[in-house]
């Protein structure tokens, strides 16, 4: 064998090795769309608009917590980063699926922000697009091994939290989510999208005649080390308007705009249907629309030495979690504390219920849900992928506050206990699984 022979080998040996999830998320169109958030934050629109954003907290009752106070900057990056990805990705003559909704991250040369808000869901990868109403579009996958637990995507009016308060922050148009798709025997699937109505096709999402319109595609993920997500494409099946050049400046401008706005909802969004209710509790669970599942939500405000102590039924949904997030609702450093925990990832009681503890400080047990320090801040609970006629009827079988010292008493037997050493590996194992995603 020649030694350009013997190269080649190894080369293609080499990459045969990459893992699984190589540039699925990290699409040149991805890096492309991050690089210019990055130049549209910089702009003195964003700056103001986001100075504006850190007022407008500062005036609200939760900036007076300890947890409001610290991560009020946090925040208000956080939202801001998520507007420049709105504003950017509604250019519908350049539809390209991007990754718009995540944790801080370094990738590829880039330093990215968070873009949580709205209690944003950990066991989802949130990715999107714009479609224009009277287009003909057409997304390509492919199912990998093991596959995410649900792909679900849907149409919507506008970005969430520009349009009317609704409990779900938007309305929605259509749906579609993987257990209704048909998907070819080597996991390979194409879902158009069009104005033209169902009609009988399967693999559809309709979209008005005229507008513009947000899609929205999650890809939901229980098992973070091991299943991987779907690289997904689309292109345009008609020809469409010619794409005007990219100006950052008015990009700027865009999102500014959509910050002082979606700022505003969320804020009001958090204090009529979080913080209007009872601390340490949970409202009742709700069916959501657009084939979600379900969900219950609330606040928490303990003591130093108390725990919320959450105890949930899975009632047969493939995916069930629980999360906390701060007092703006953006997520609990997820990608390296347990600030969210699913039925895959947190231990199961001996009836087979789930039983989680929310505390500041670390009370030595399996499904402690971190807040890295912090006594307040909000409580998600998500049931997705529901078996047919599943009852919301004992979905929450608990929930009381305990102090510390007495959960040896209230969590139910058979809870692995963890001290320091073995909580430091369970946060480097969850730190492990997230990089998954970011792999190239």
């Amino acid at each position: 064998m020649s030694i350009w022979r013997a190269l080649l080998v190894v080369v293609l040996a080499a990459l045969a090795a990459r893992p699984a999830t190589a540039d699925v998320l990290a699409t040149p169109q991805q890096l492309e769309h991050e690089r210019m958030v990055l130049r549209i934050l910089a702009r003195p629109e964003m700056r103001s608009a986001t100075a504006r954003v850190e007022a407008l907290y500062r005036a609200d009752a939760q900036a007076a917590t300890p947890a409001g106070k610290a991560r009020l900057r946090r925040a208000a990056s956080s939202i801001a980063t998520a507007a420049a990805n709105y504003a950017l990705s509604e250019d519908a003559s350049r539809p390209a699926i991007v990754w718009w909704v995540n944790a801080p991250h370094r990738w590829h040369g880039i330093s990215v922000p968070g873009s949580g808000f709205g209690i944003d869901n950990p066991d989802n990868i949130y990715q999107g697009f714009t479609v224009a109403g009277g287009g003909r579009y057409r997304i390509r996958g492919r199912m990998p091994t093991p596959p995410p637990i649900q792909l679900h995507m849907e149409v919507r009016d506008s970005i969430p939290g520009m349009g009317q308060m609704l409990v779900e922050g938007g309305q929605l148009l259509a749906t579609l989510q993987s257990e209704d798709m048909v998907i070819g025997a080597d996991g390979s699937f194409a879902v158009t999208v069009d104005s033209q109505p169902l009609a009988g096709r399967v693999n559809h999402l309709a979209i008005p005649s005229s507008g513009t319109f947000m899609v929205n595609v999650r890809q939901l993920l229980t098992d973070w080390g091991r299943q991987r997500p779907i690289a997904l494409s689309i292109e345009r099946l008609d020809p469409g308007p010619p794409a005007p050049p990219r100006d950052v400046a008015r990009f700027a401008v865009r999102a500014a705009a959509i910050l002082d706005r979606i700022a505003g909802y969320w804020l009001d969004y958090d204090n009529r249907f979080i913080f209007a209710s009872p601390a340490n509790q949970l409202r009742p669970v709700r069916v959501r629309p657009g084939g979600r599942g379900w969900s219950a939500s609330g606040h928490f405000a303990l003591a130093d030495d108390e725990a919320l102590v959450i105890t949930a039924d899975t009632r047969g949904a493939a995916s069930m979690g629980v999360q906390i997030a701060d007092p703006w609702g953006v997520a609990y450093d997820y990608d390296r504390r347990t600030s969210s925990l699913n039925n895959r990832q947190a231990q199961a009681d001996a009836a087979g219920t789930f039983t989680f503890i929310v505390s500041a400080r670390d009370p030595g047990l399996a499904n402690w849900l971190d807040s890295g320090g912090f006594s307040s801040g909000m409580v998600i609970l998500r049931w997705q992928v529901l078996p047919p006629g599943a009852d919301p009827e004992g979905a929450i079988r608990g929930v009381r506050v305990a102090k510390l010292a007495d959960l040896a008493s209230v969590v139910p037997d058979g809870q692995a206990r963890m001290d320091a050493a073995t909580r430091k590996a369970q946060q480097a194992e969850r730190a492990r699984h997230y990089r998954v995603r970011l792999q190239r």
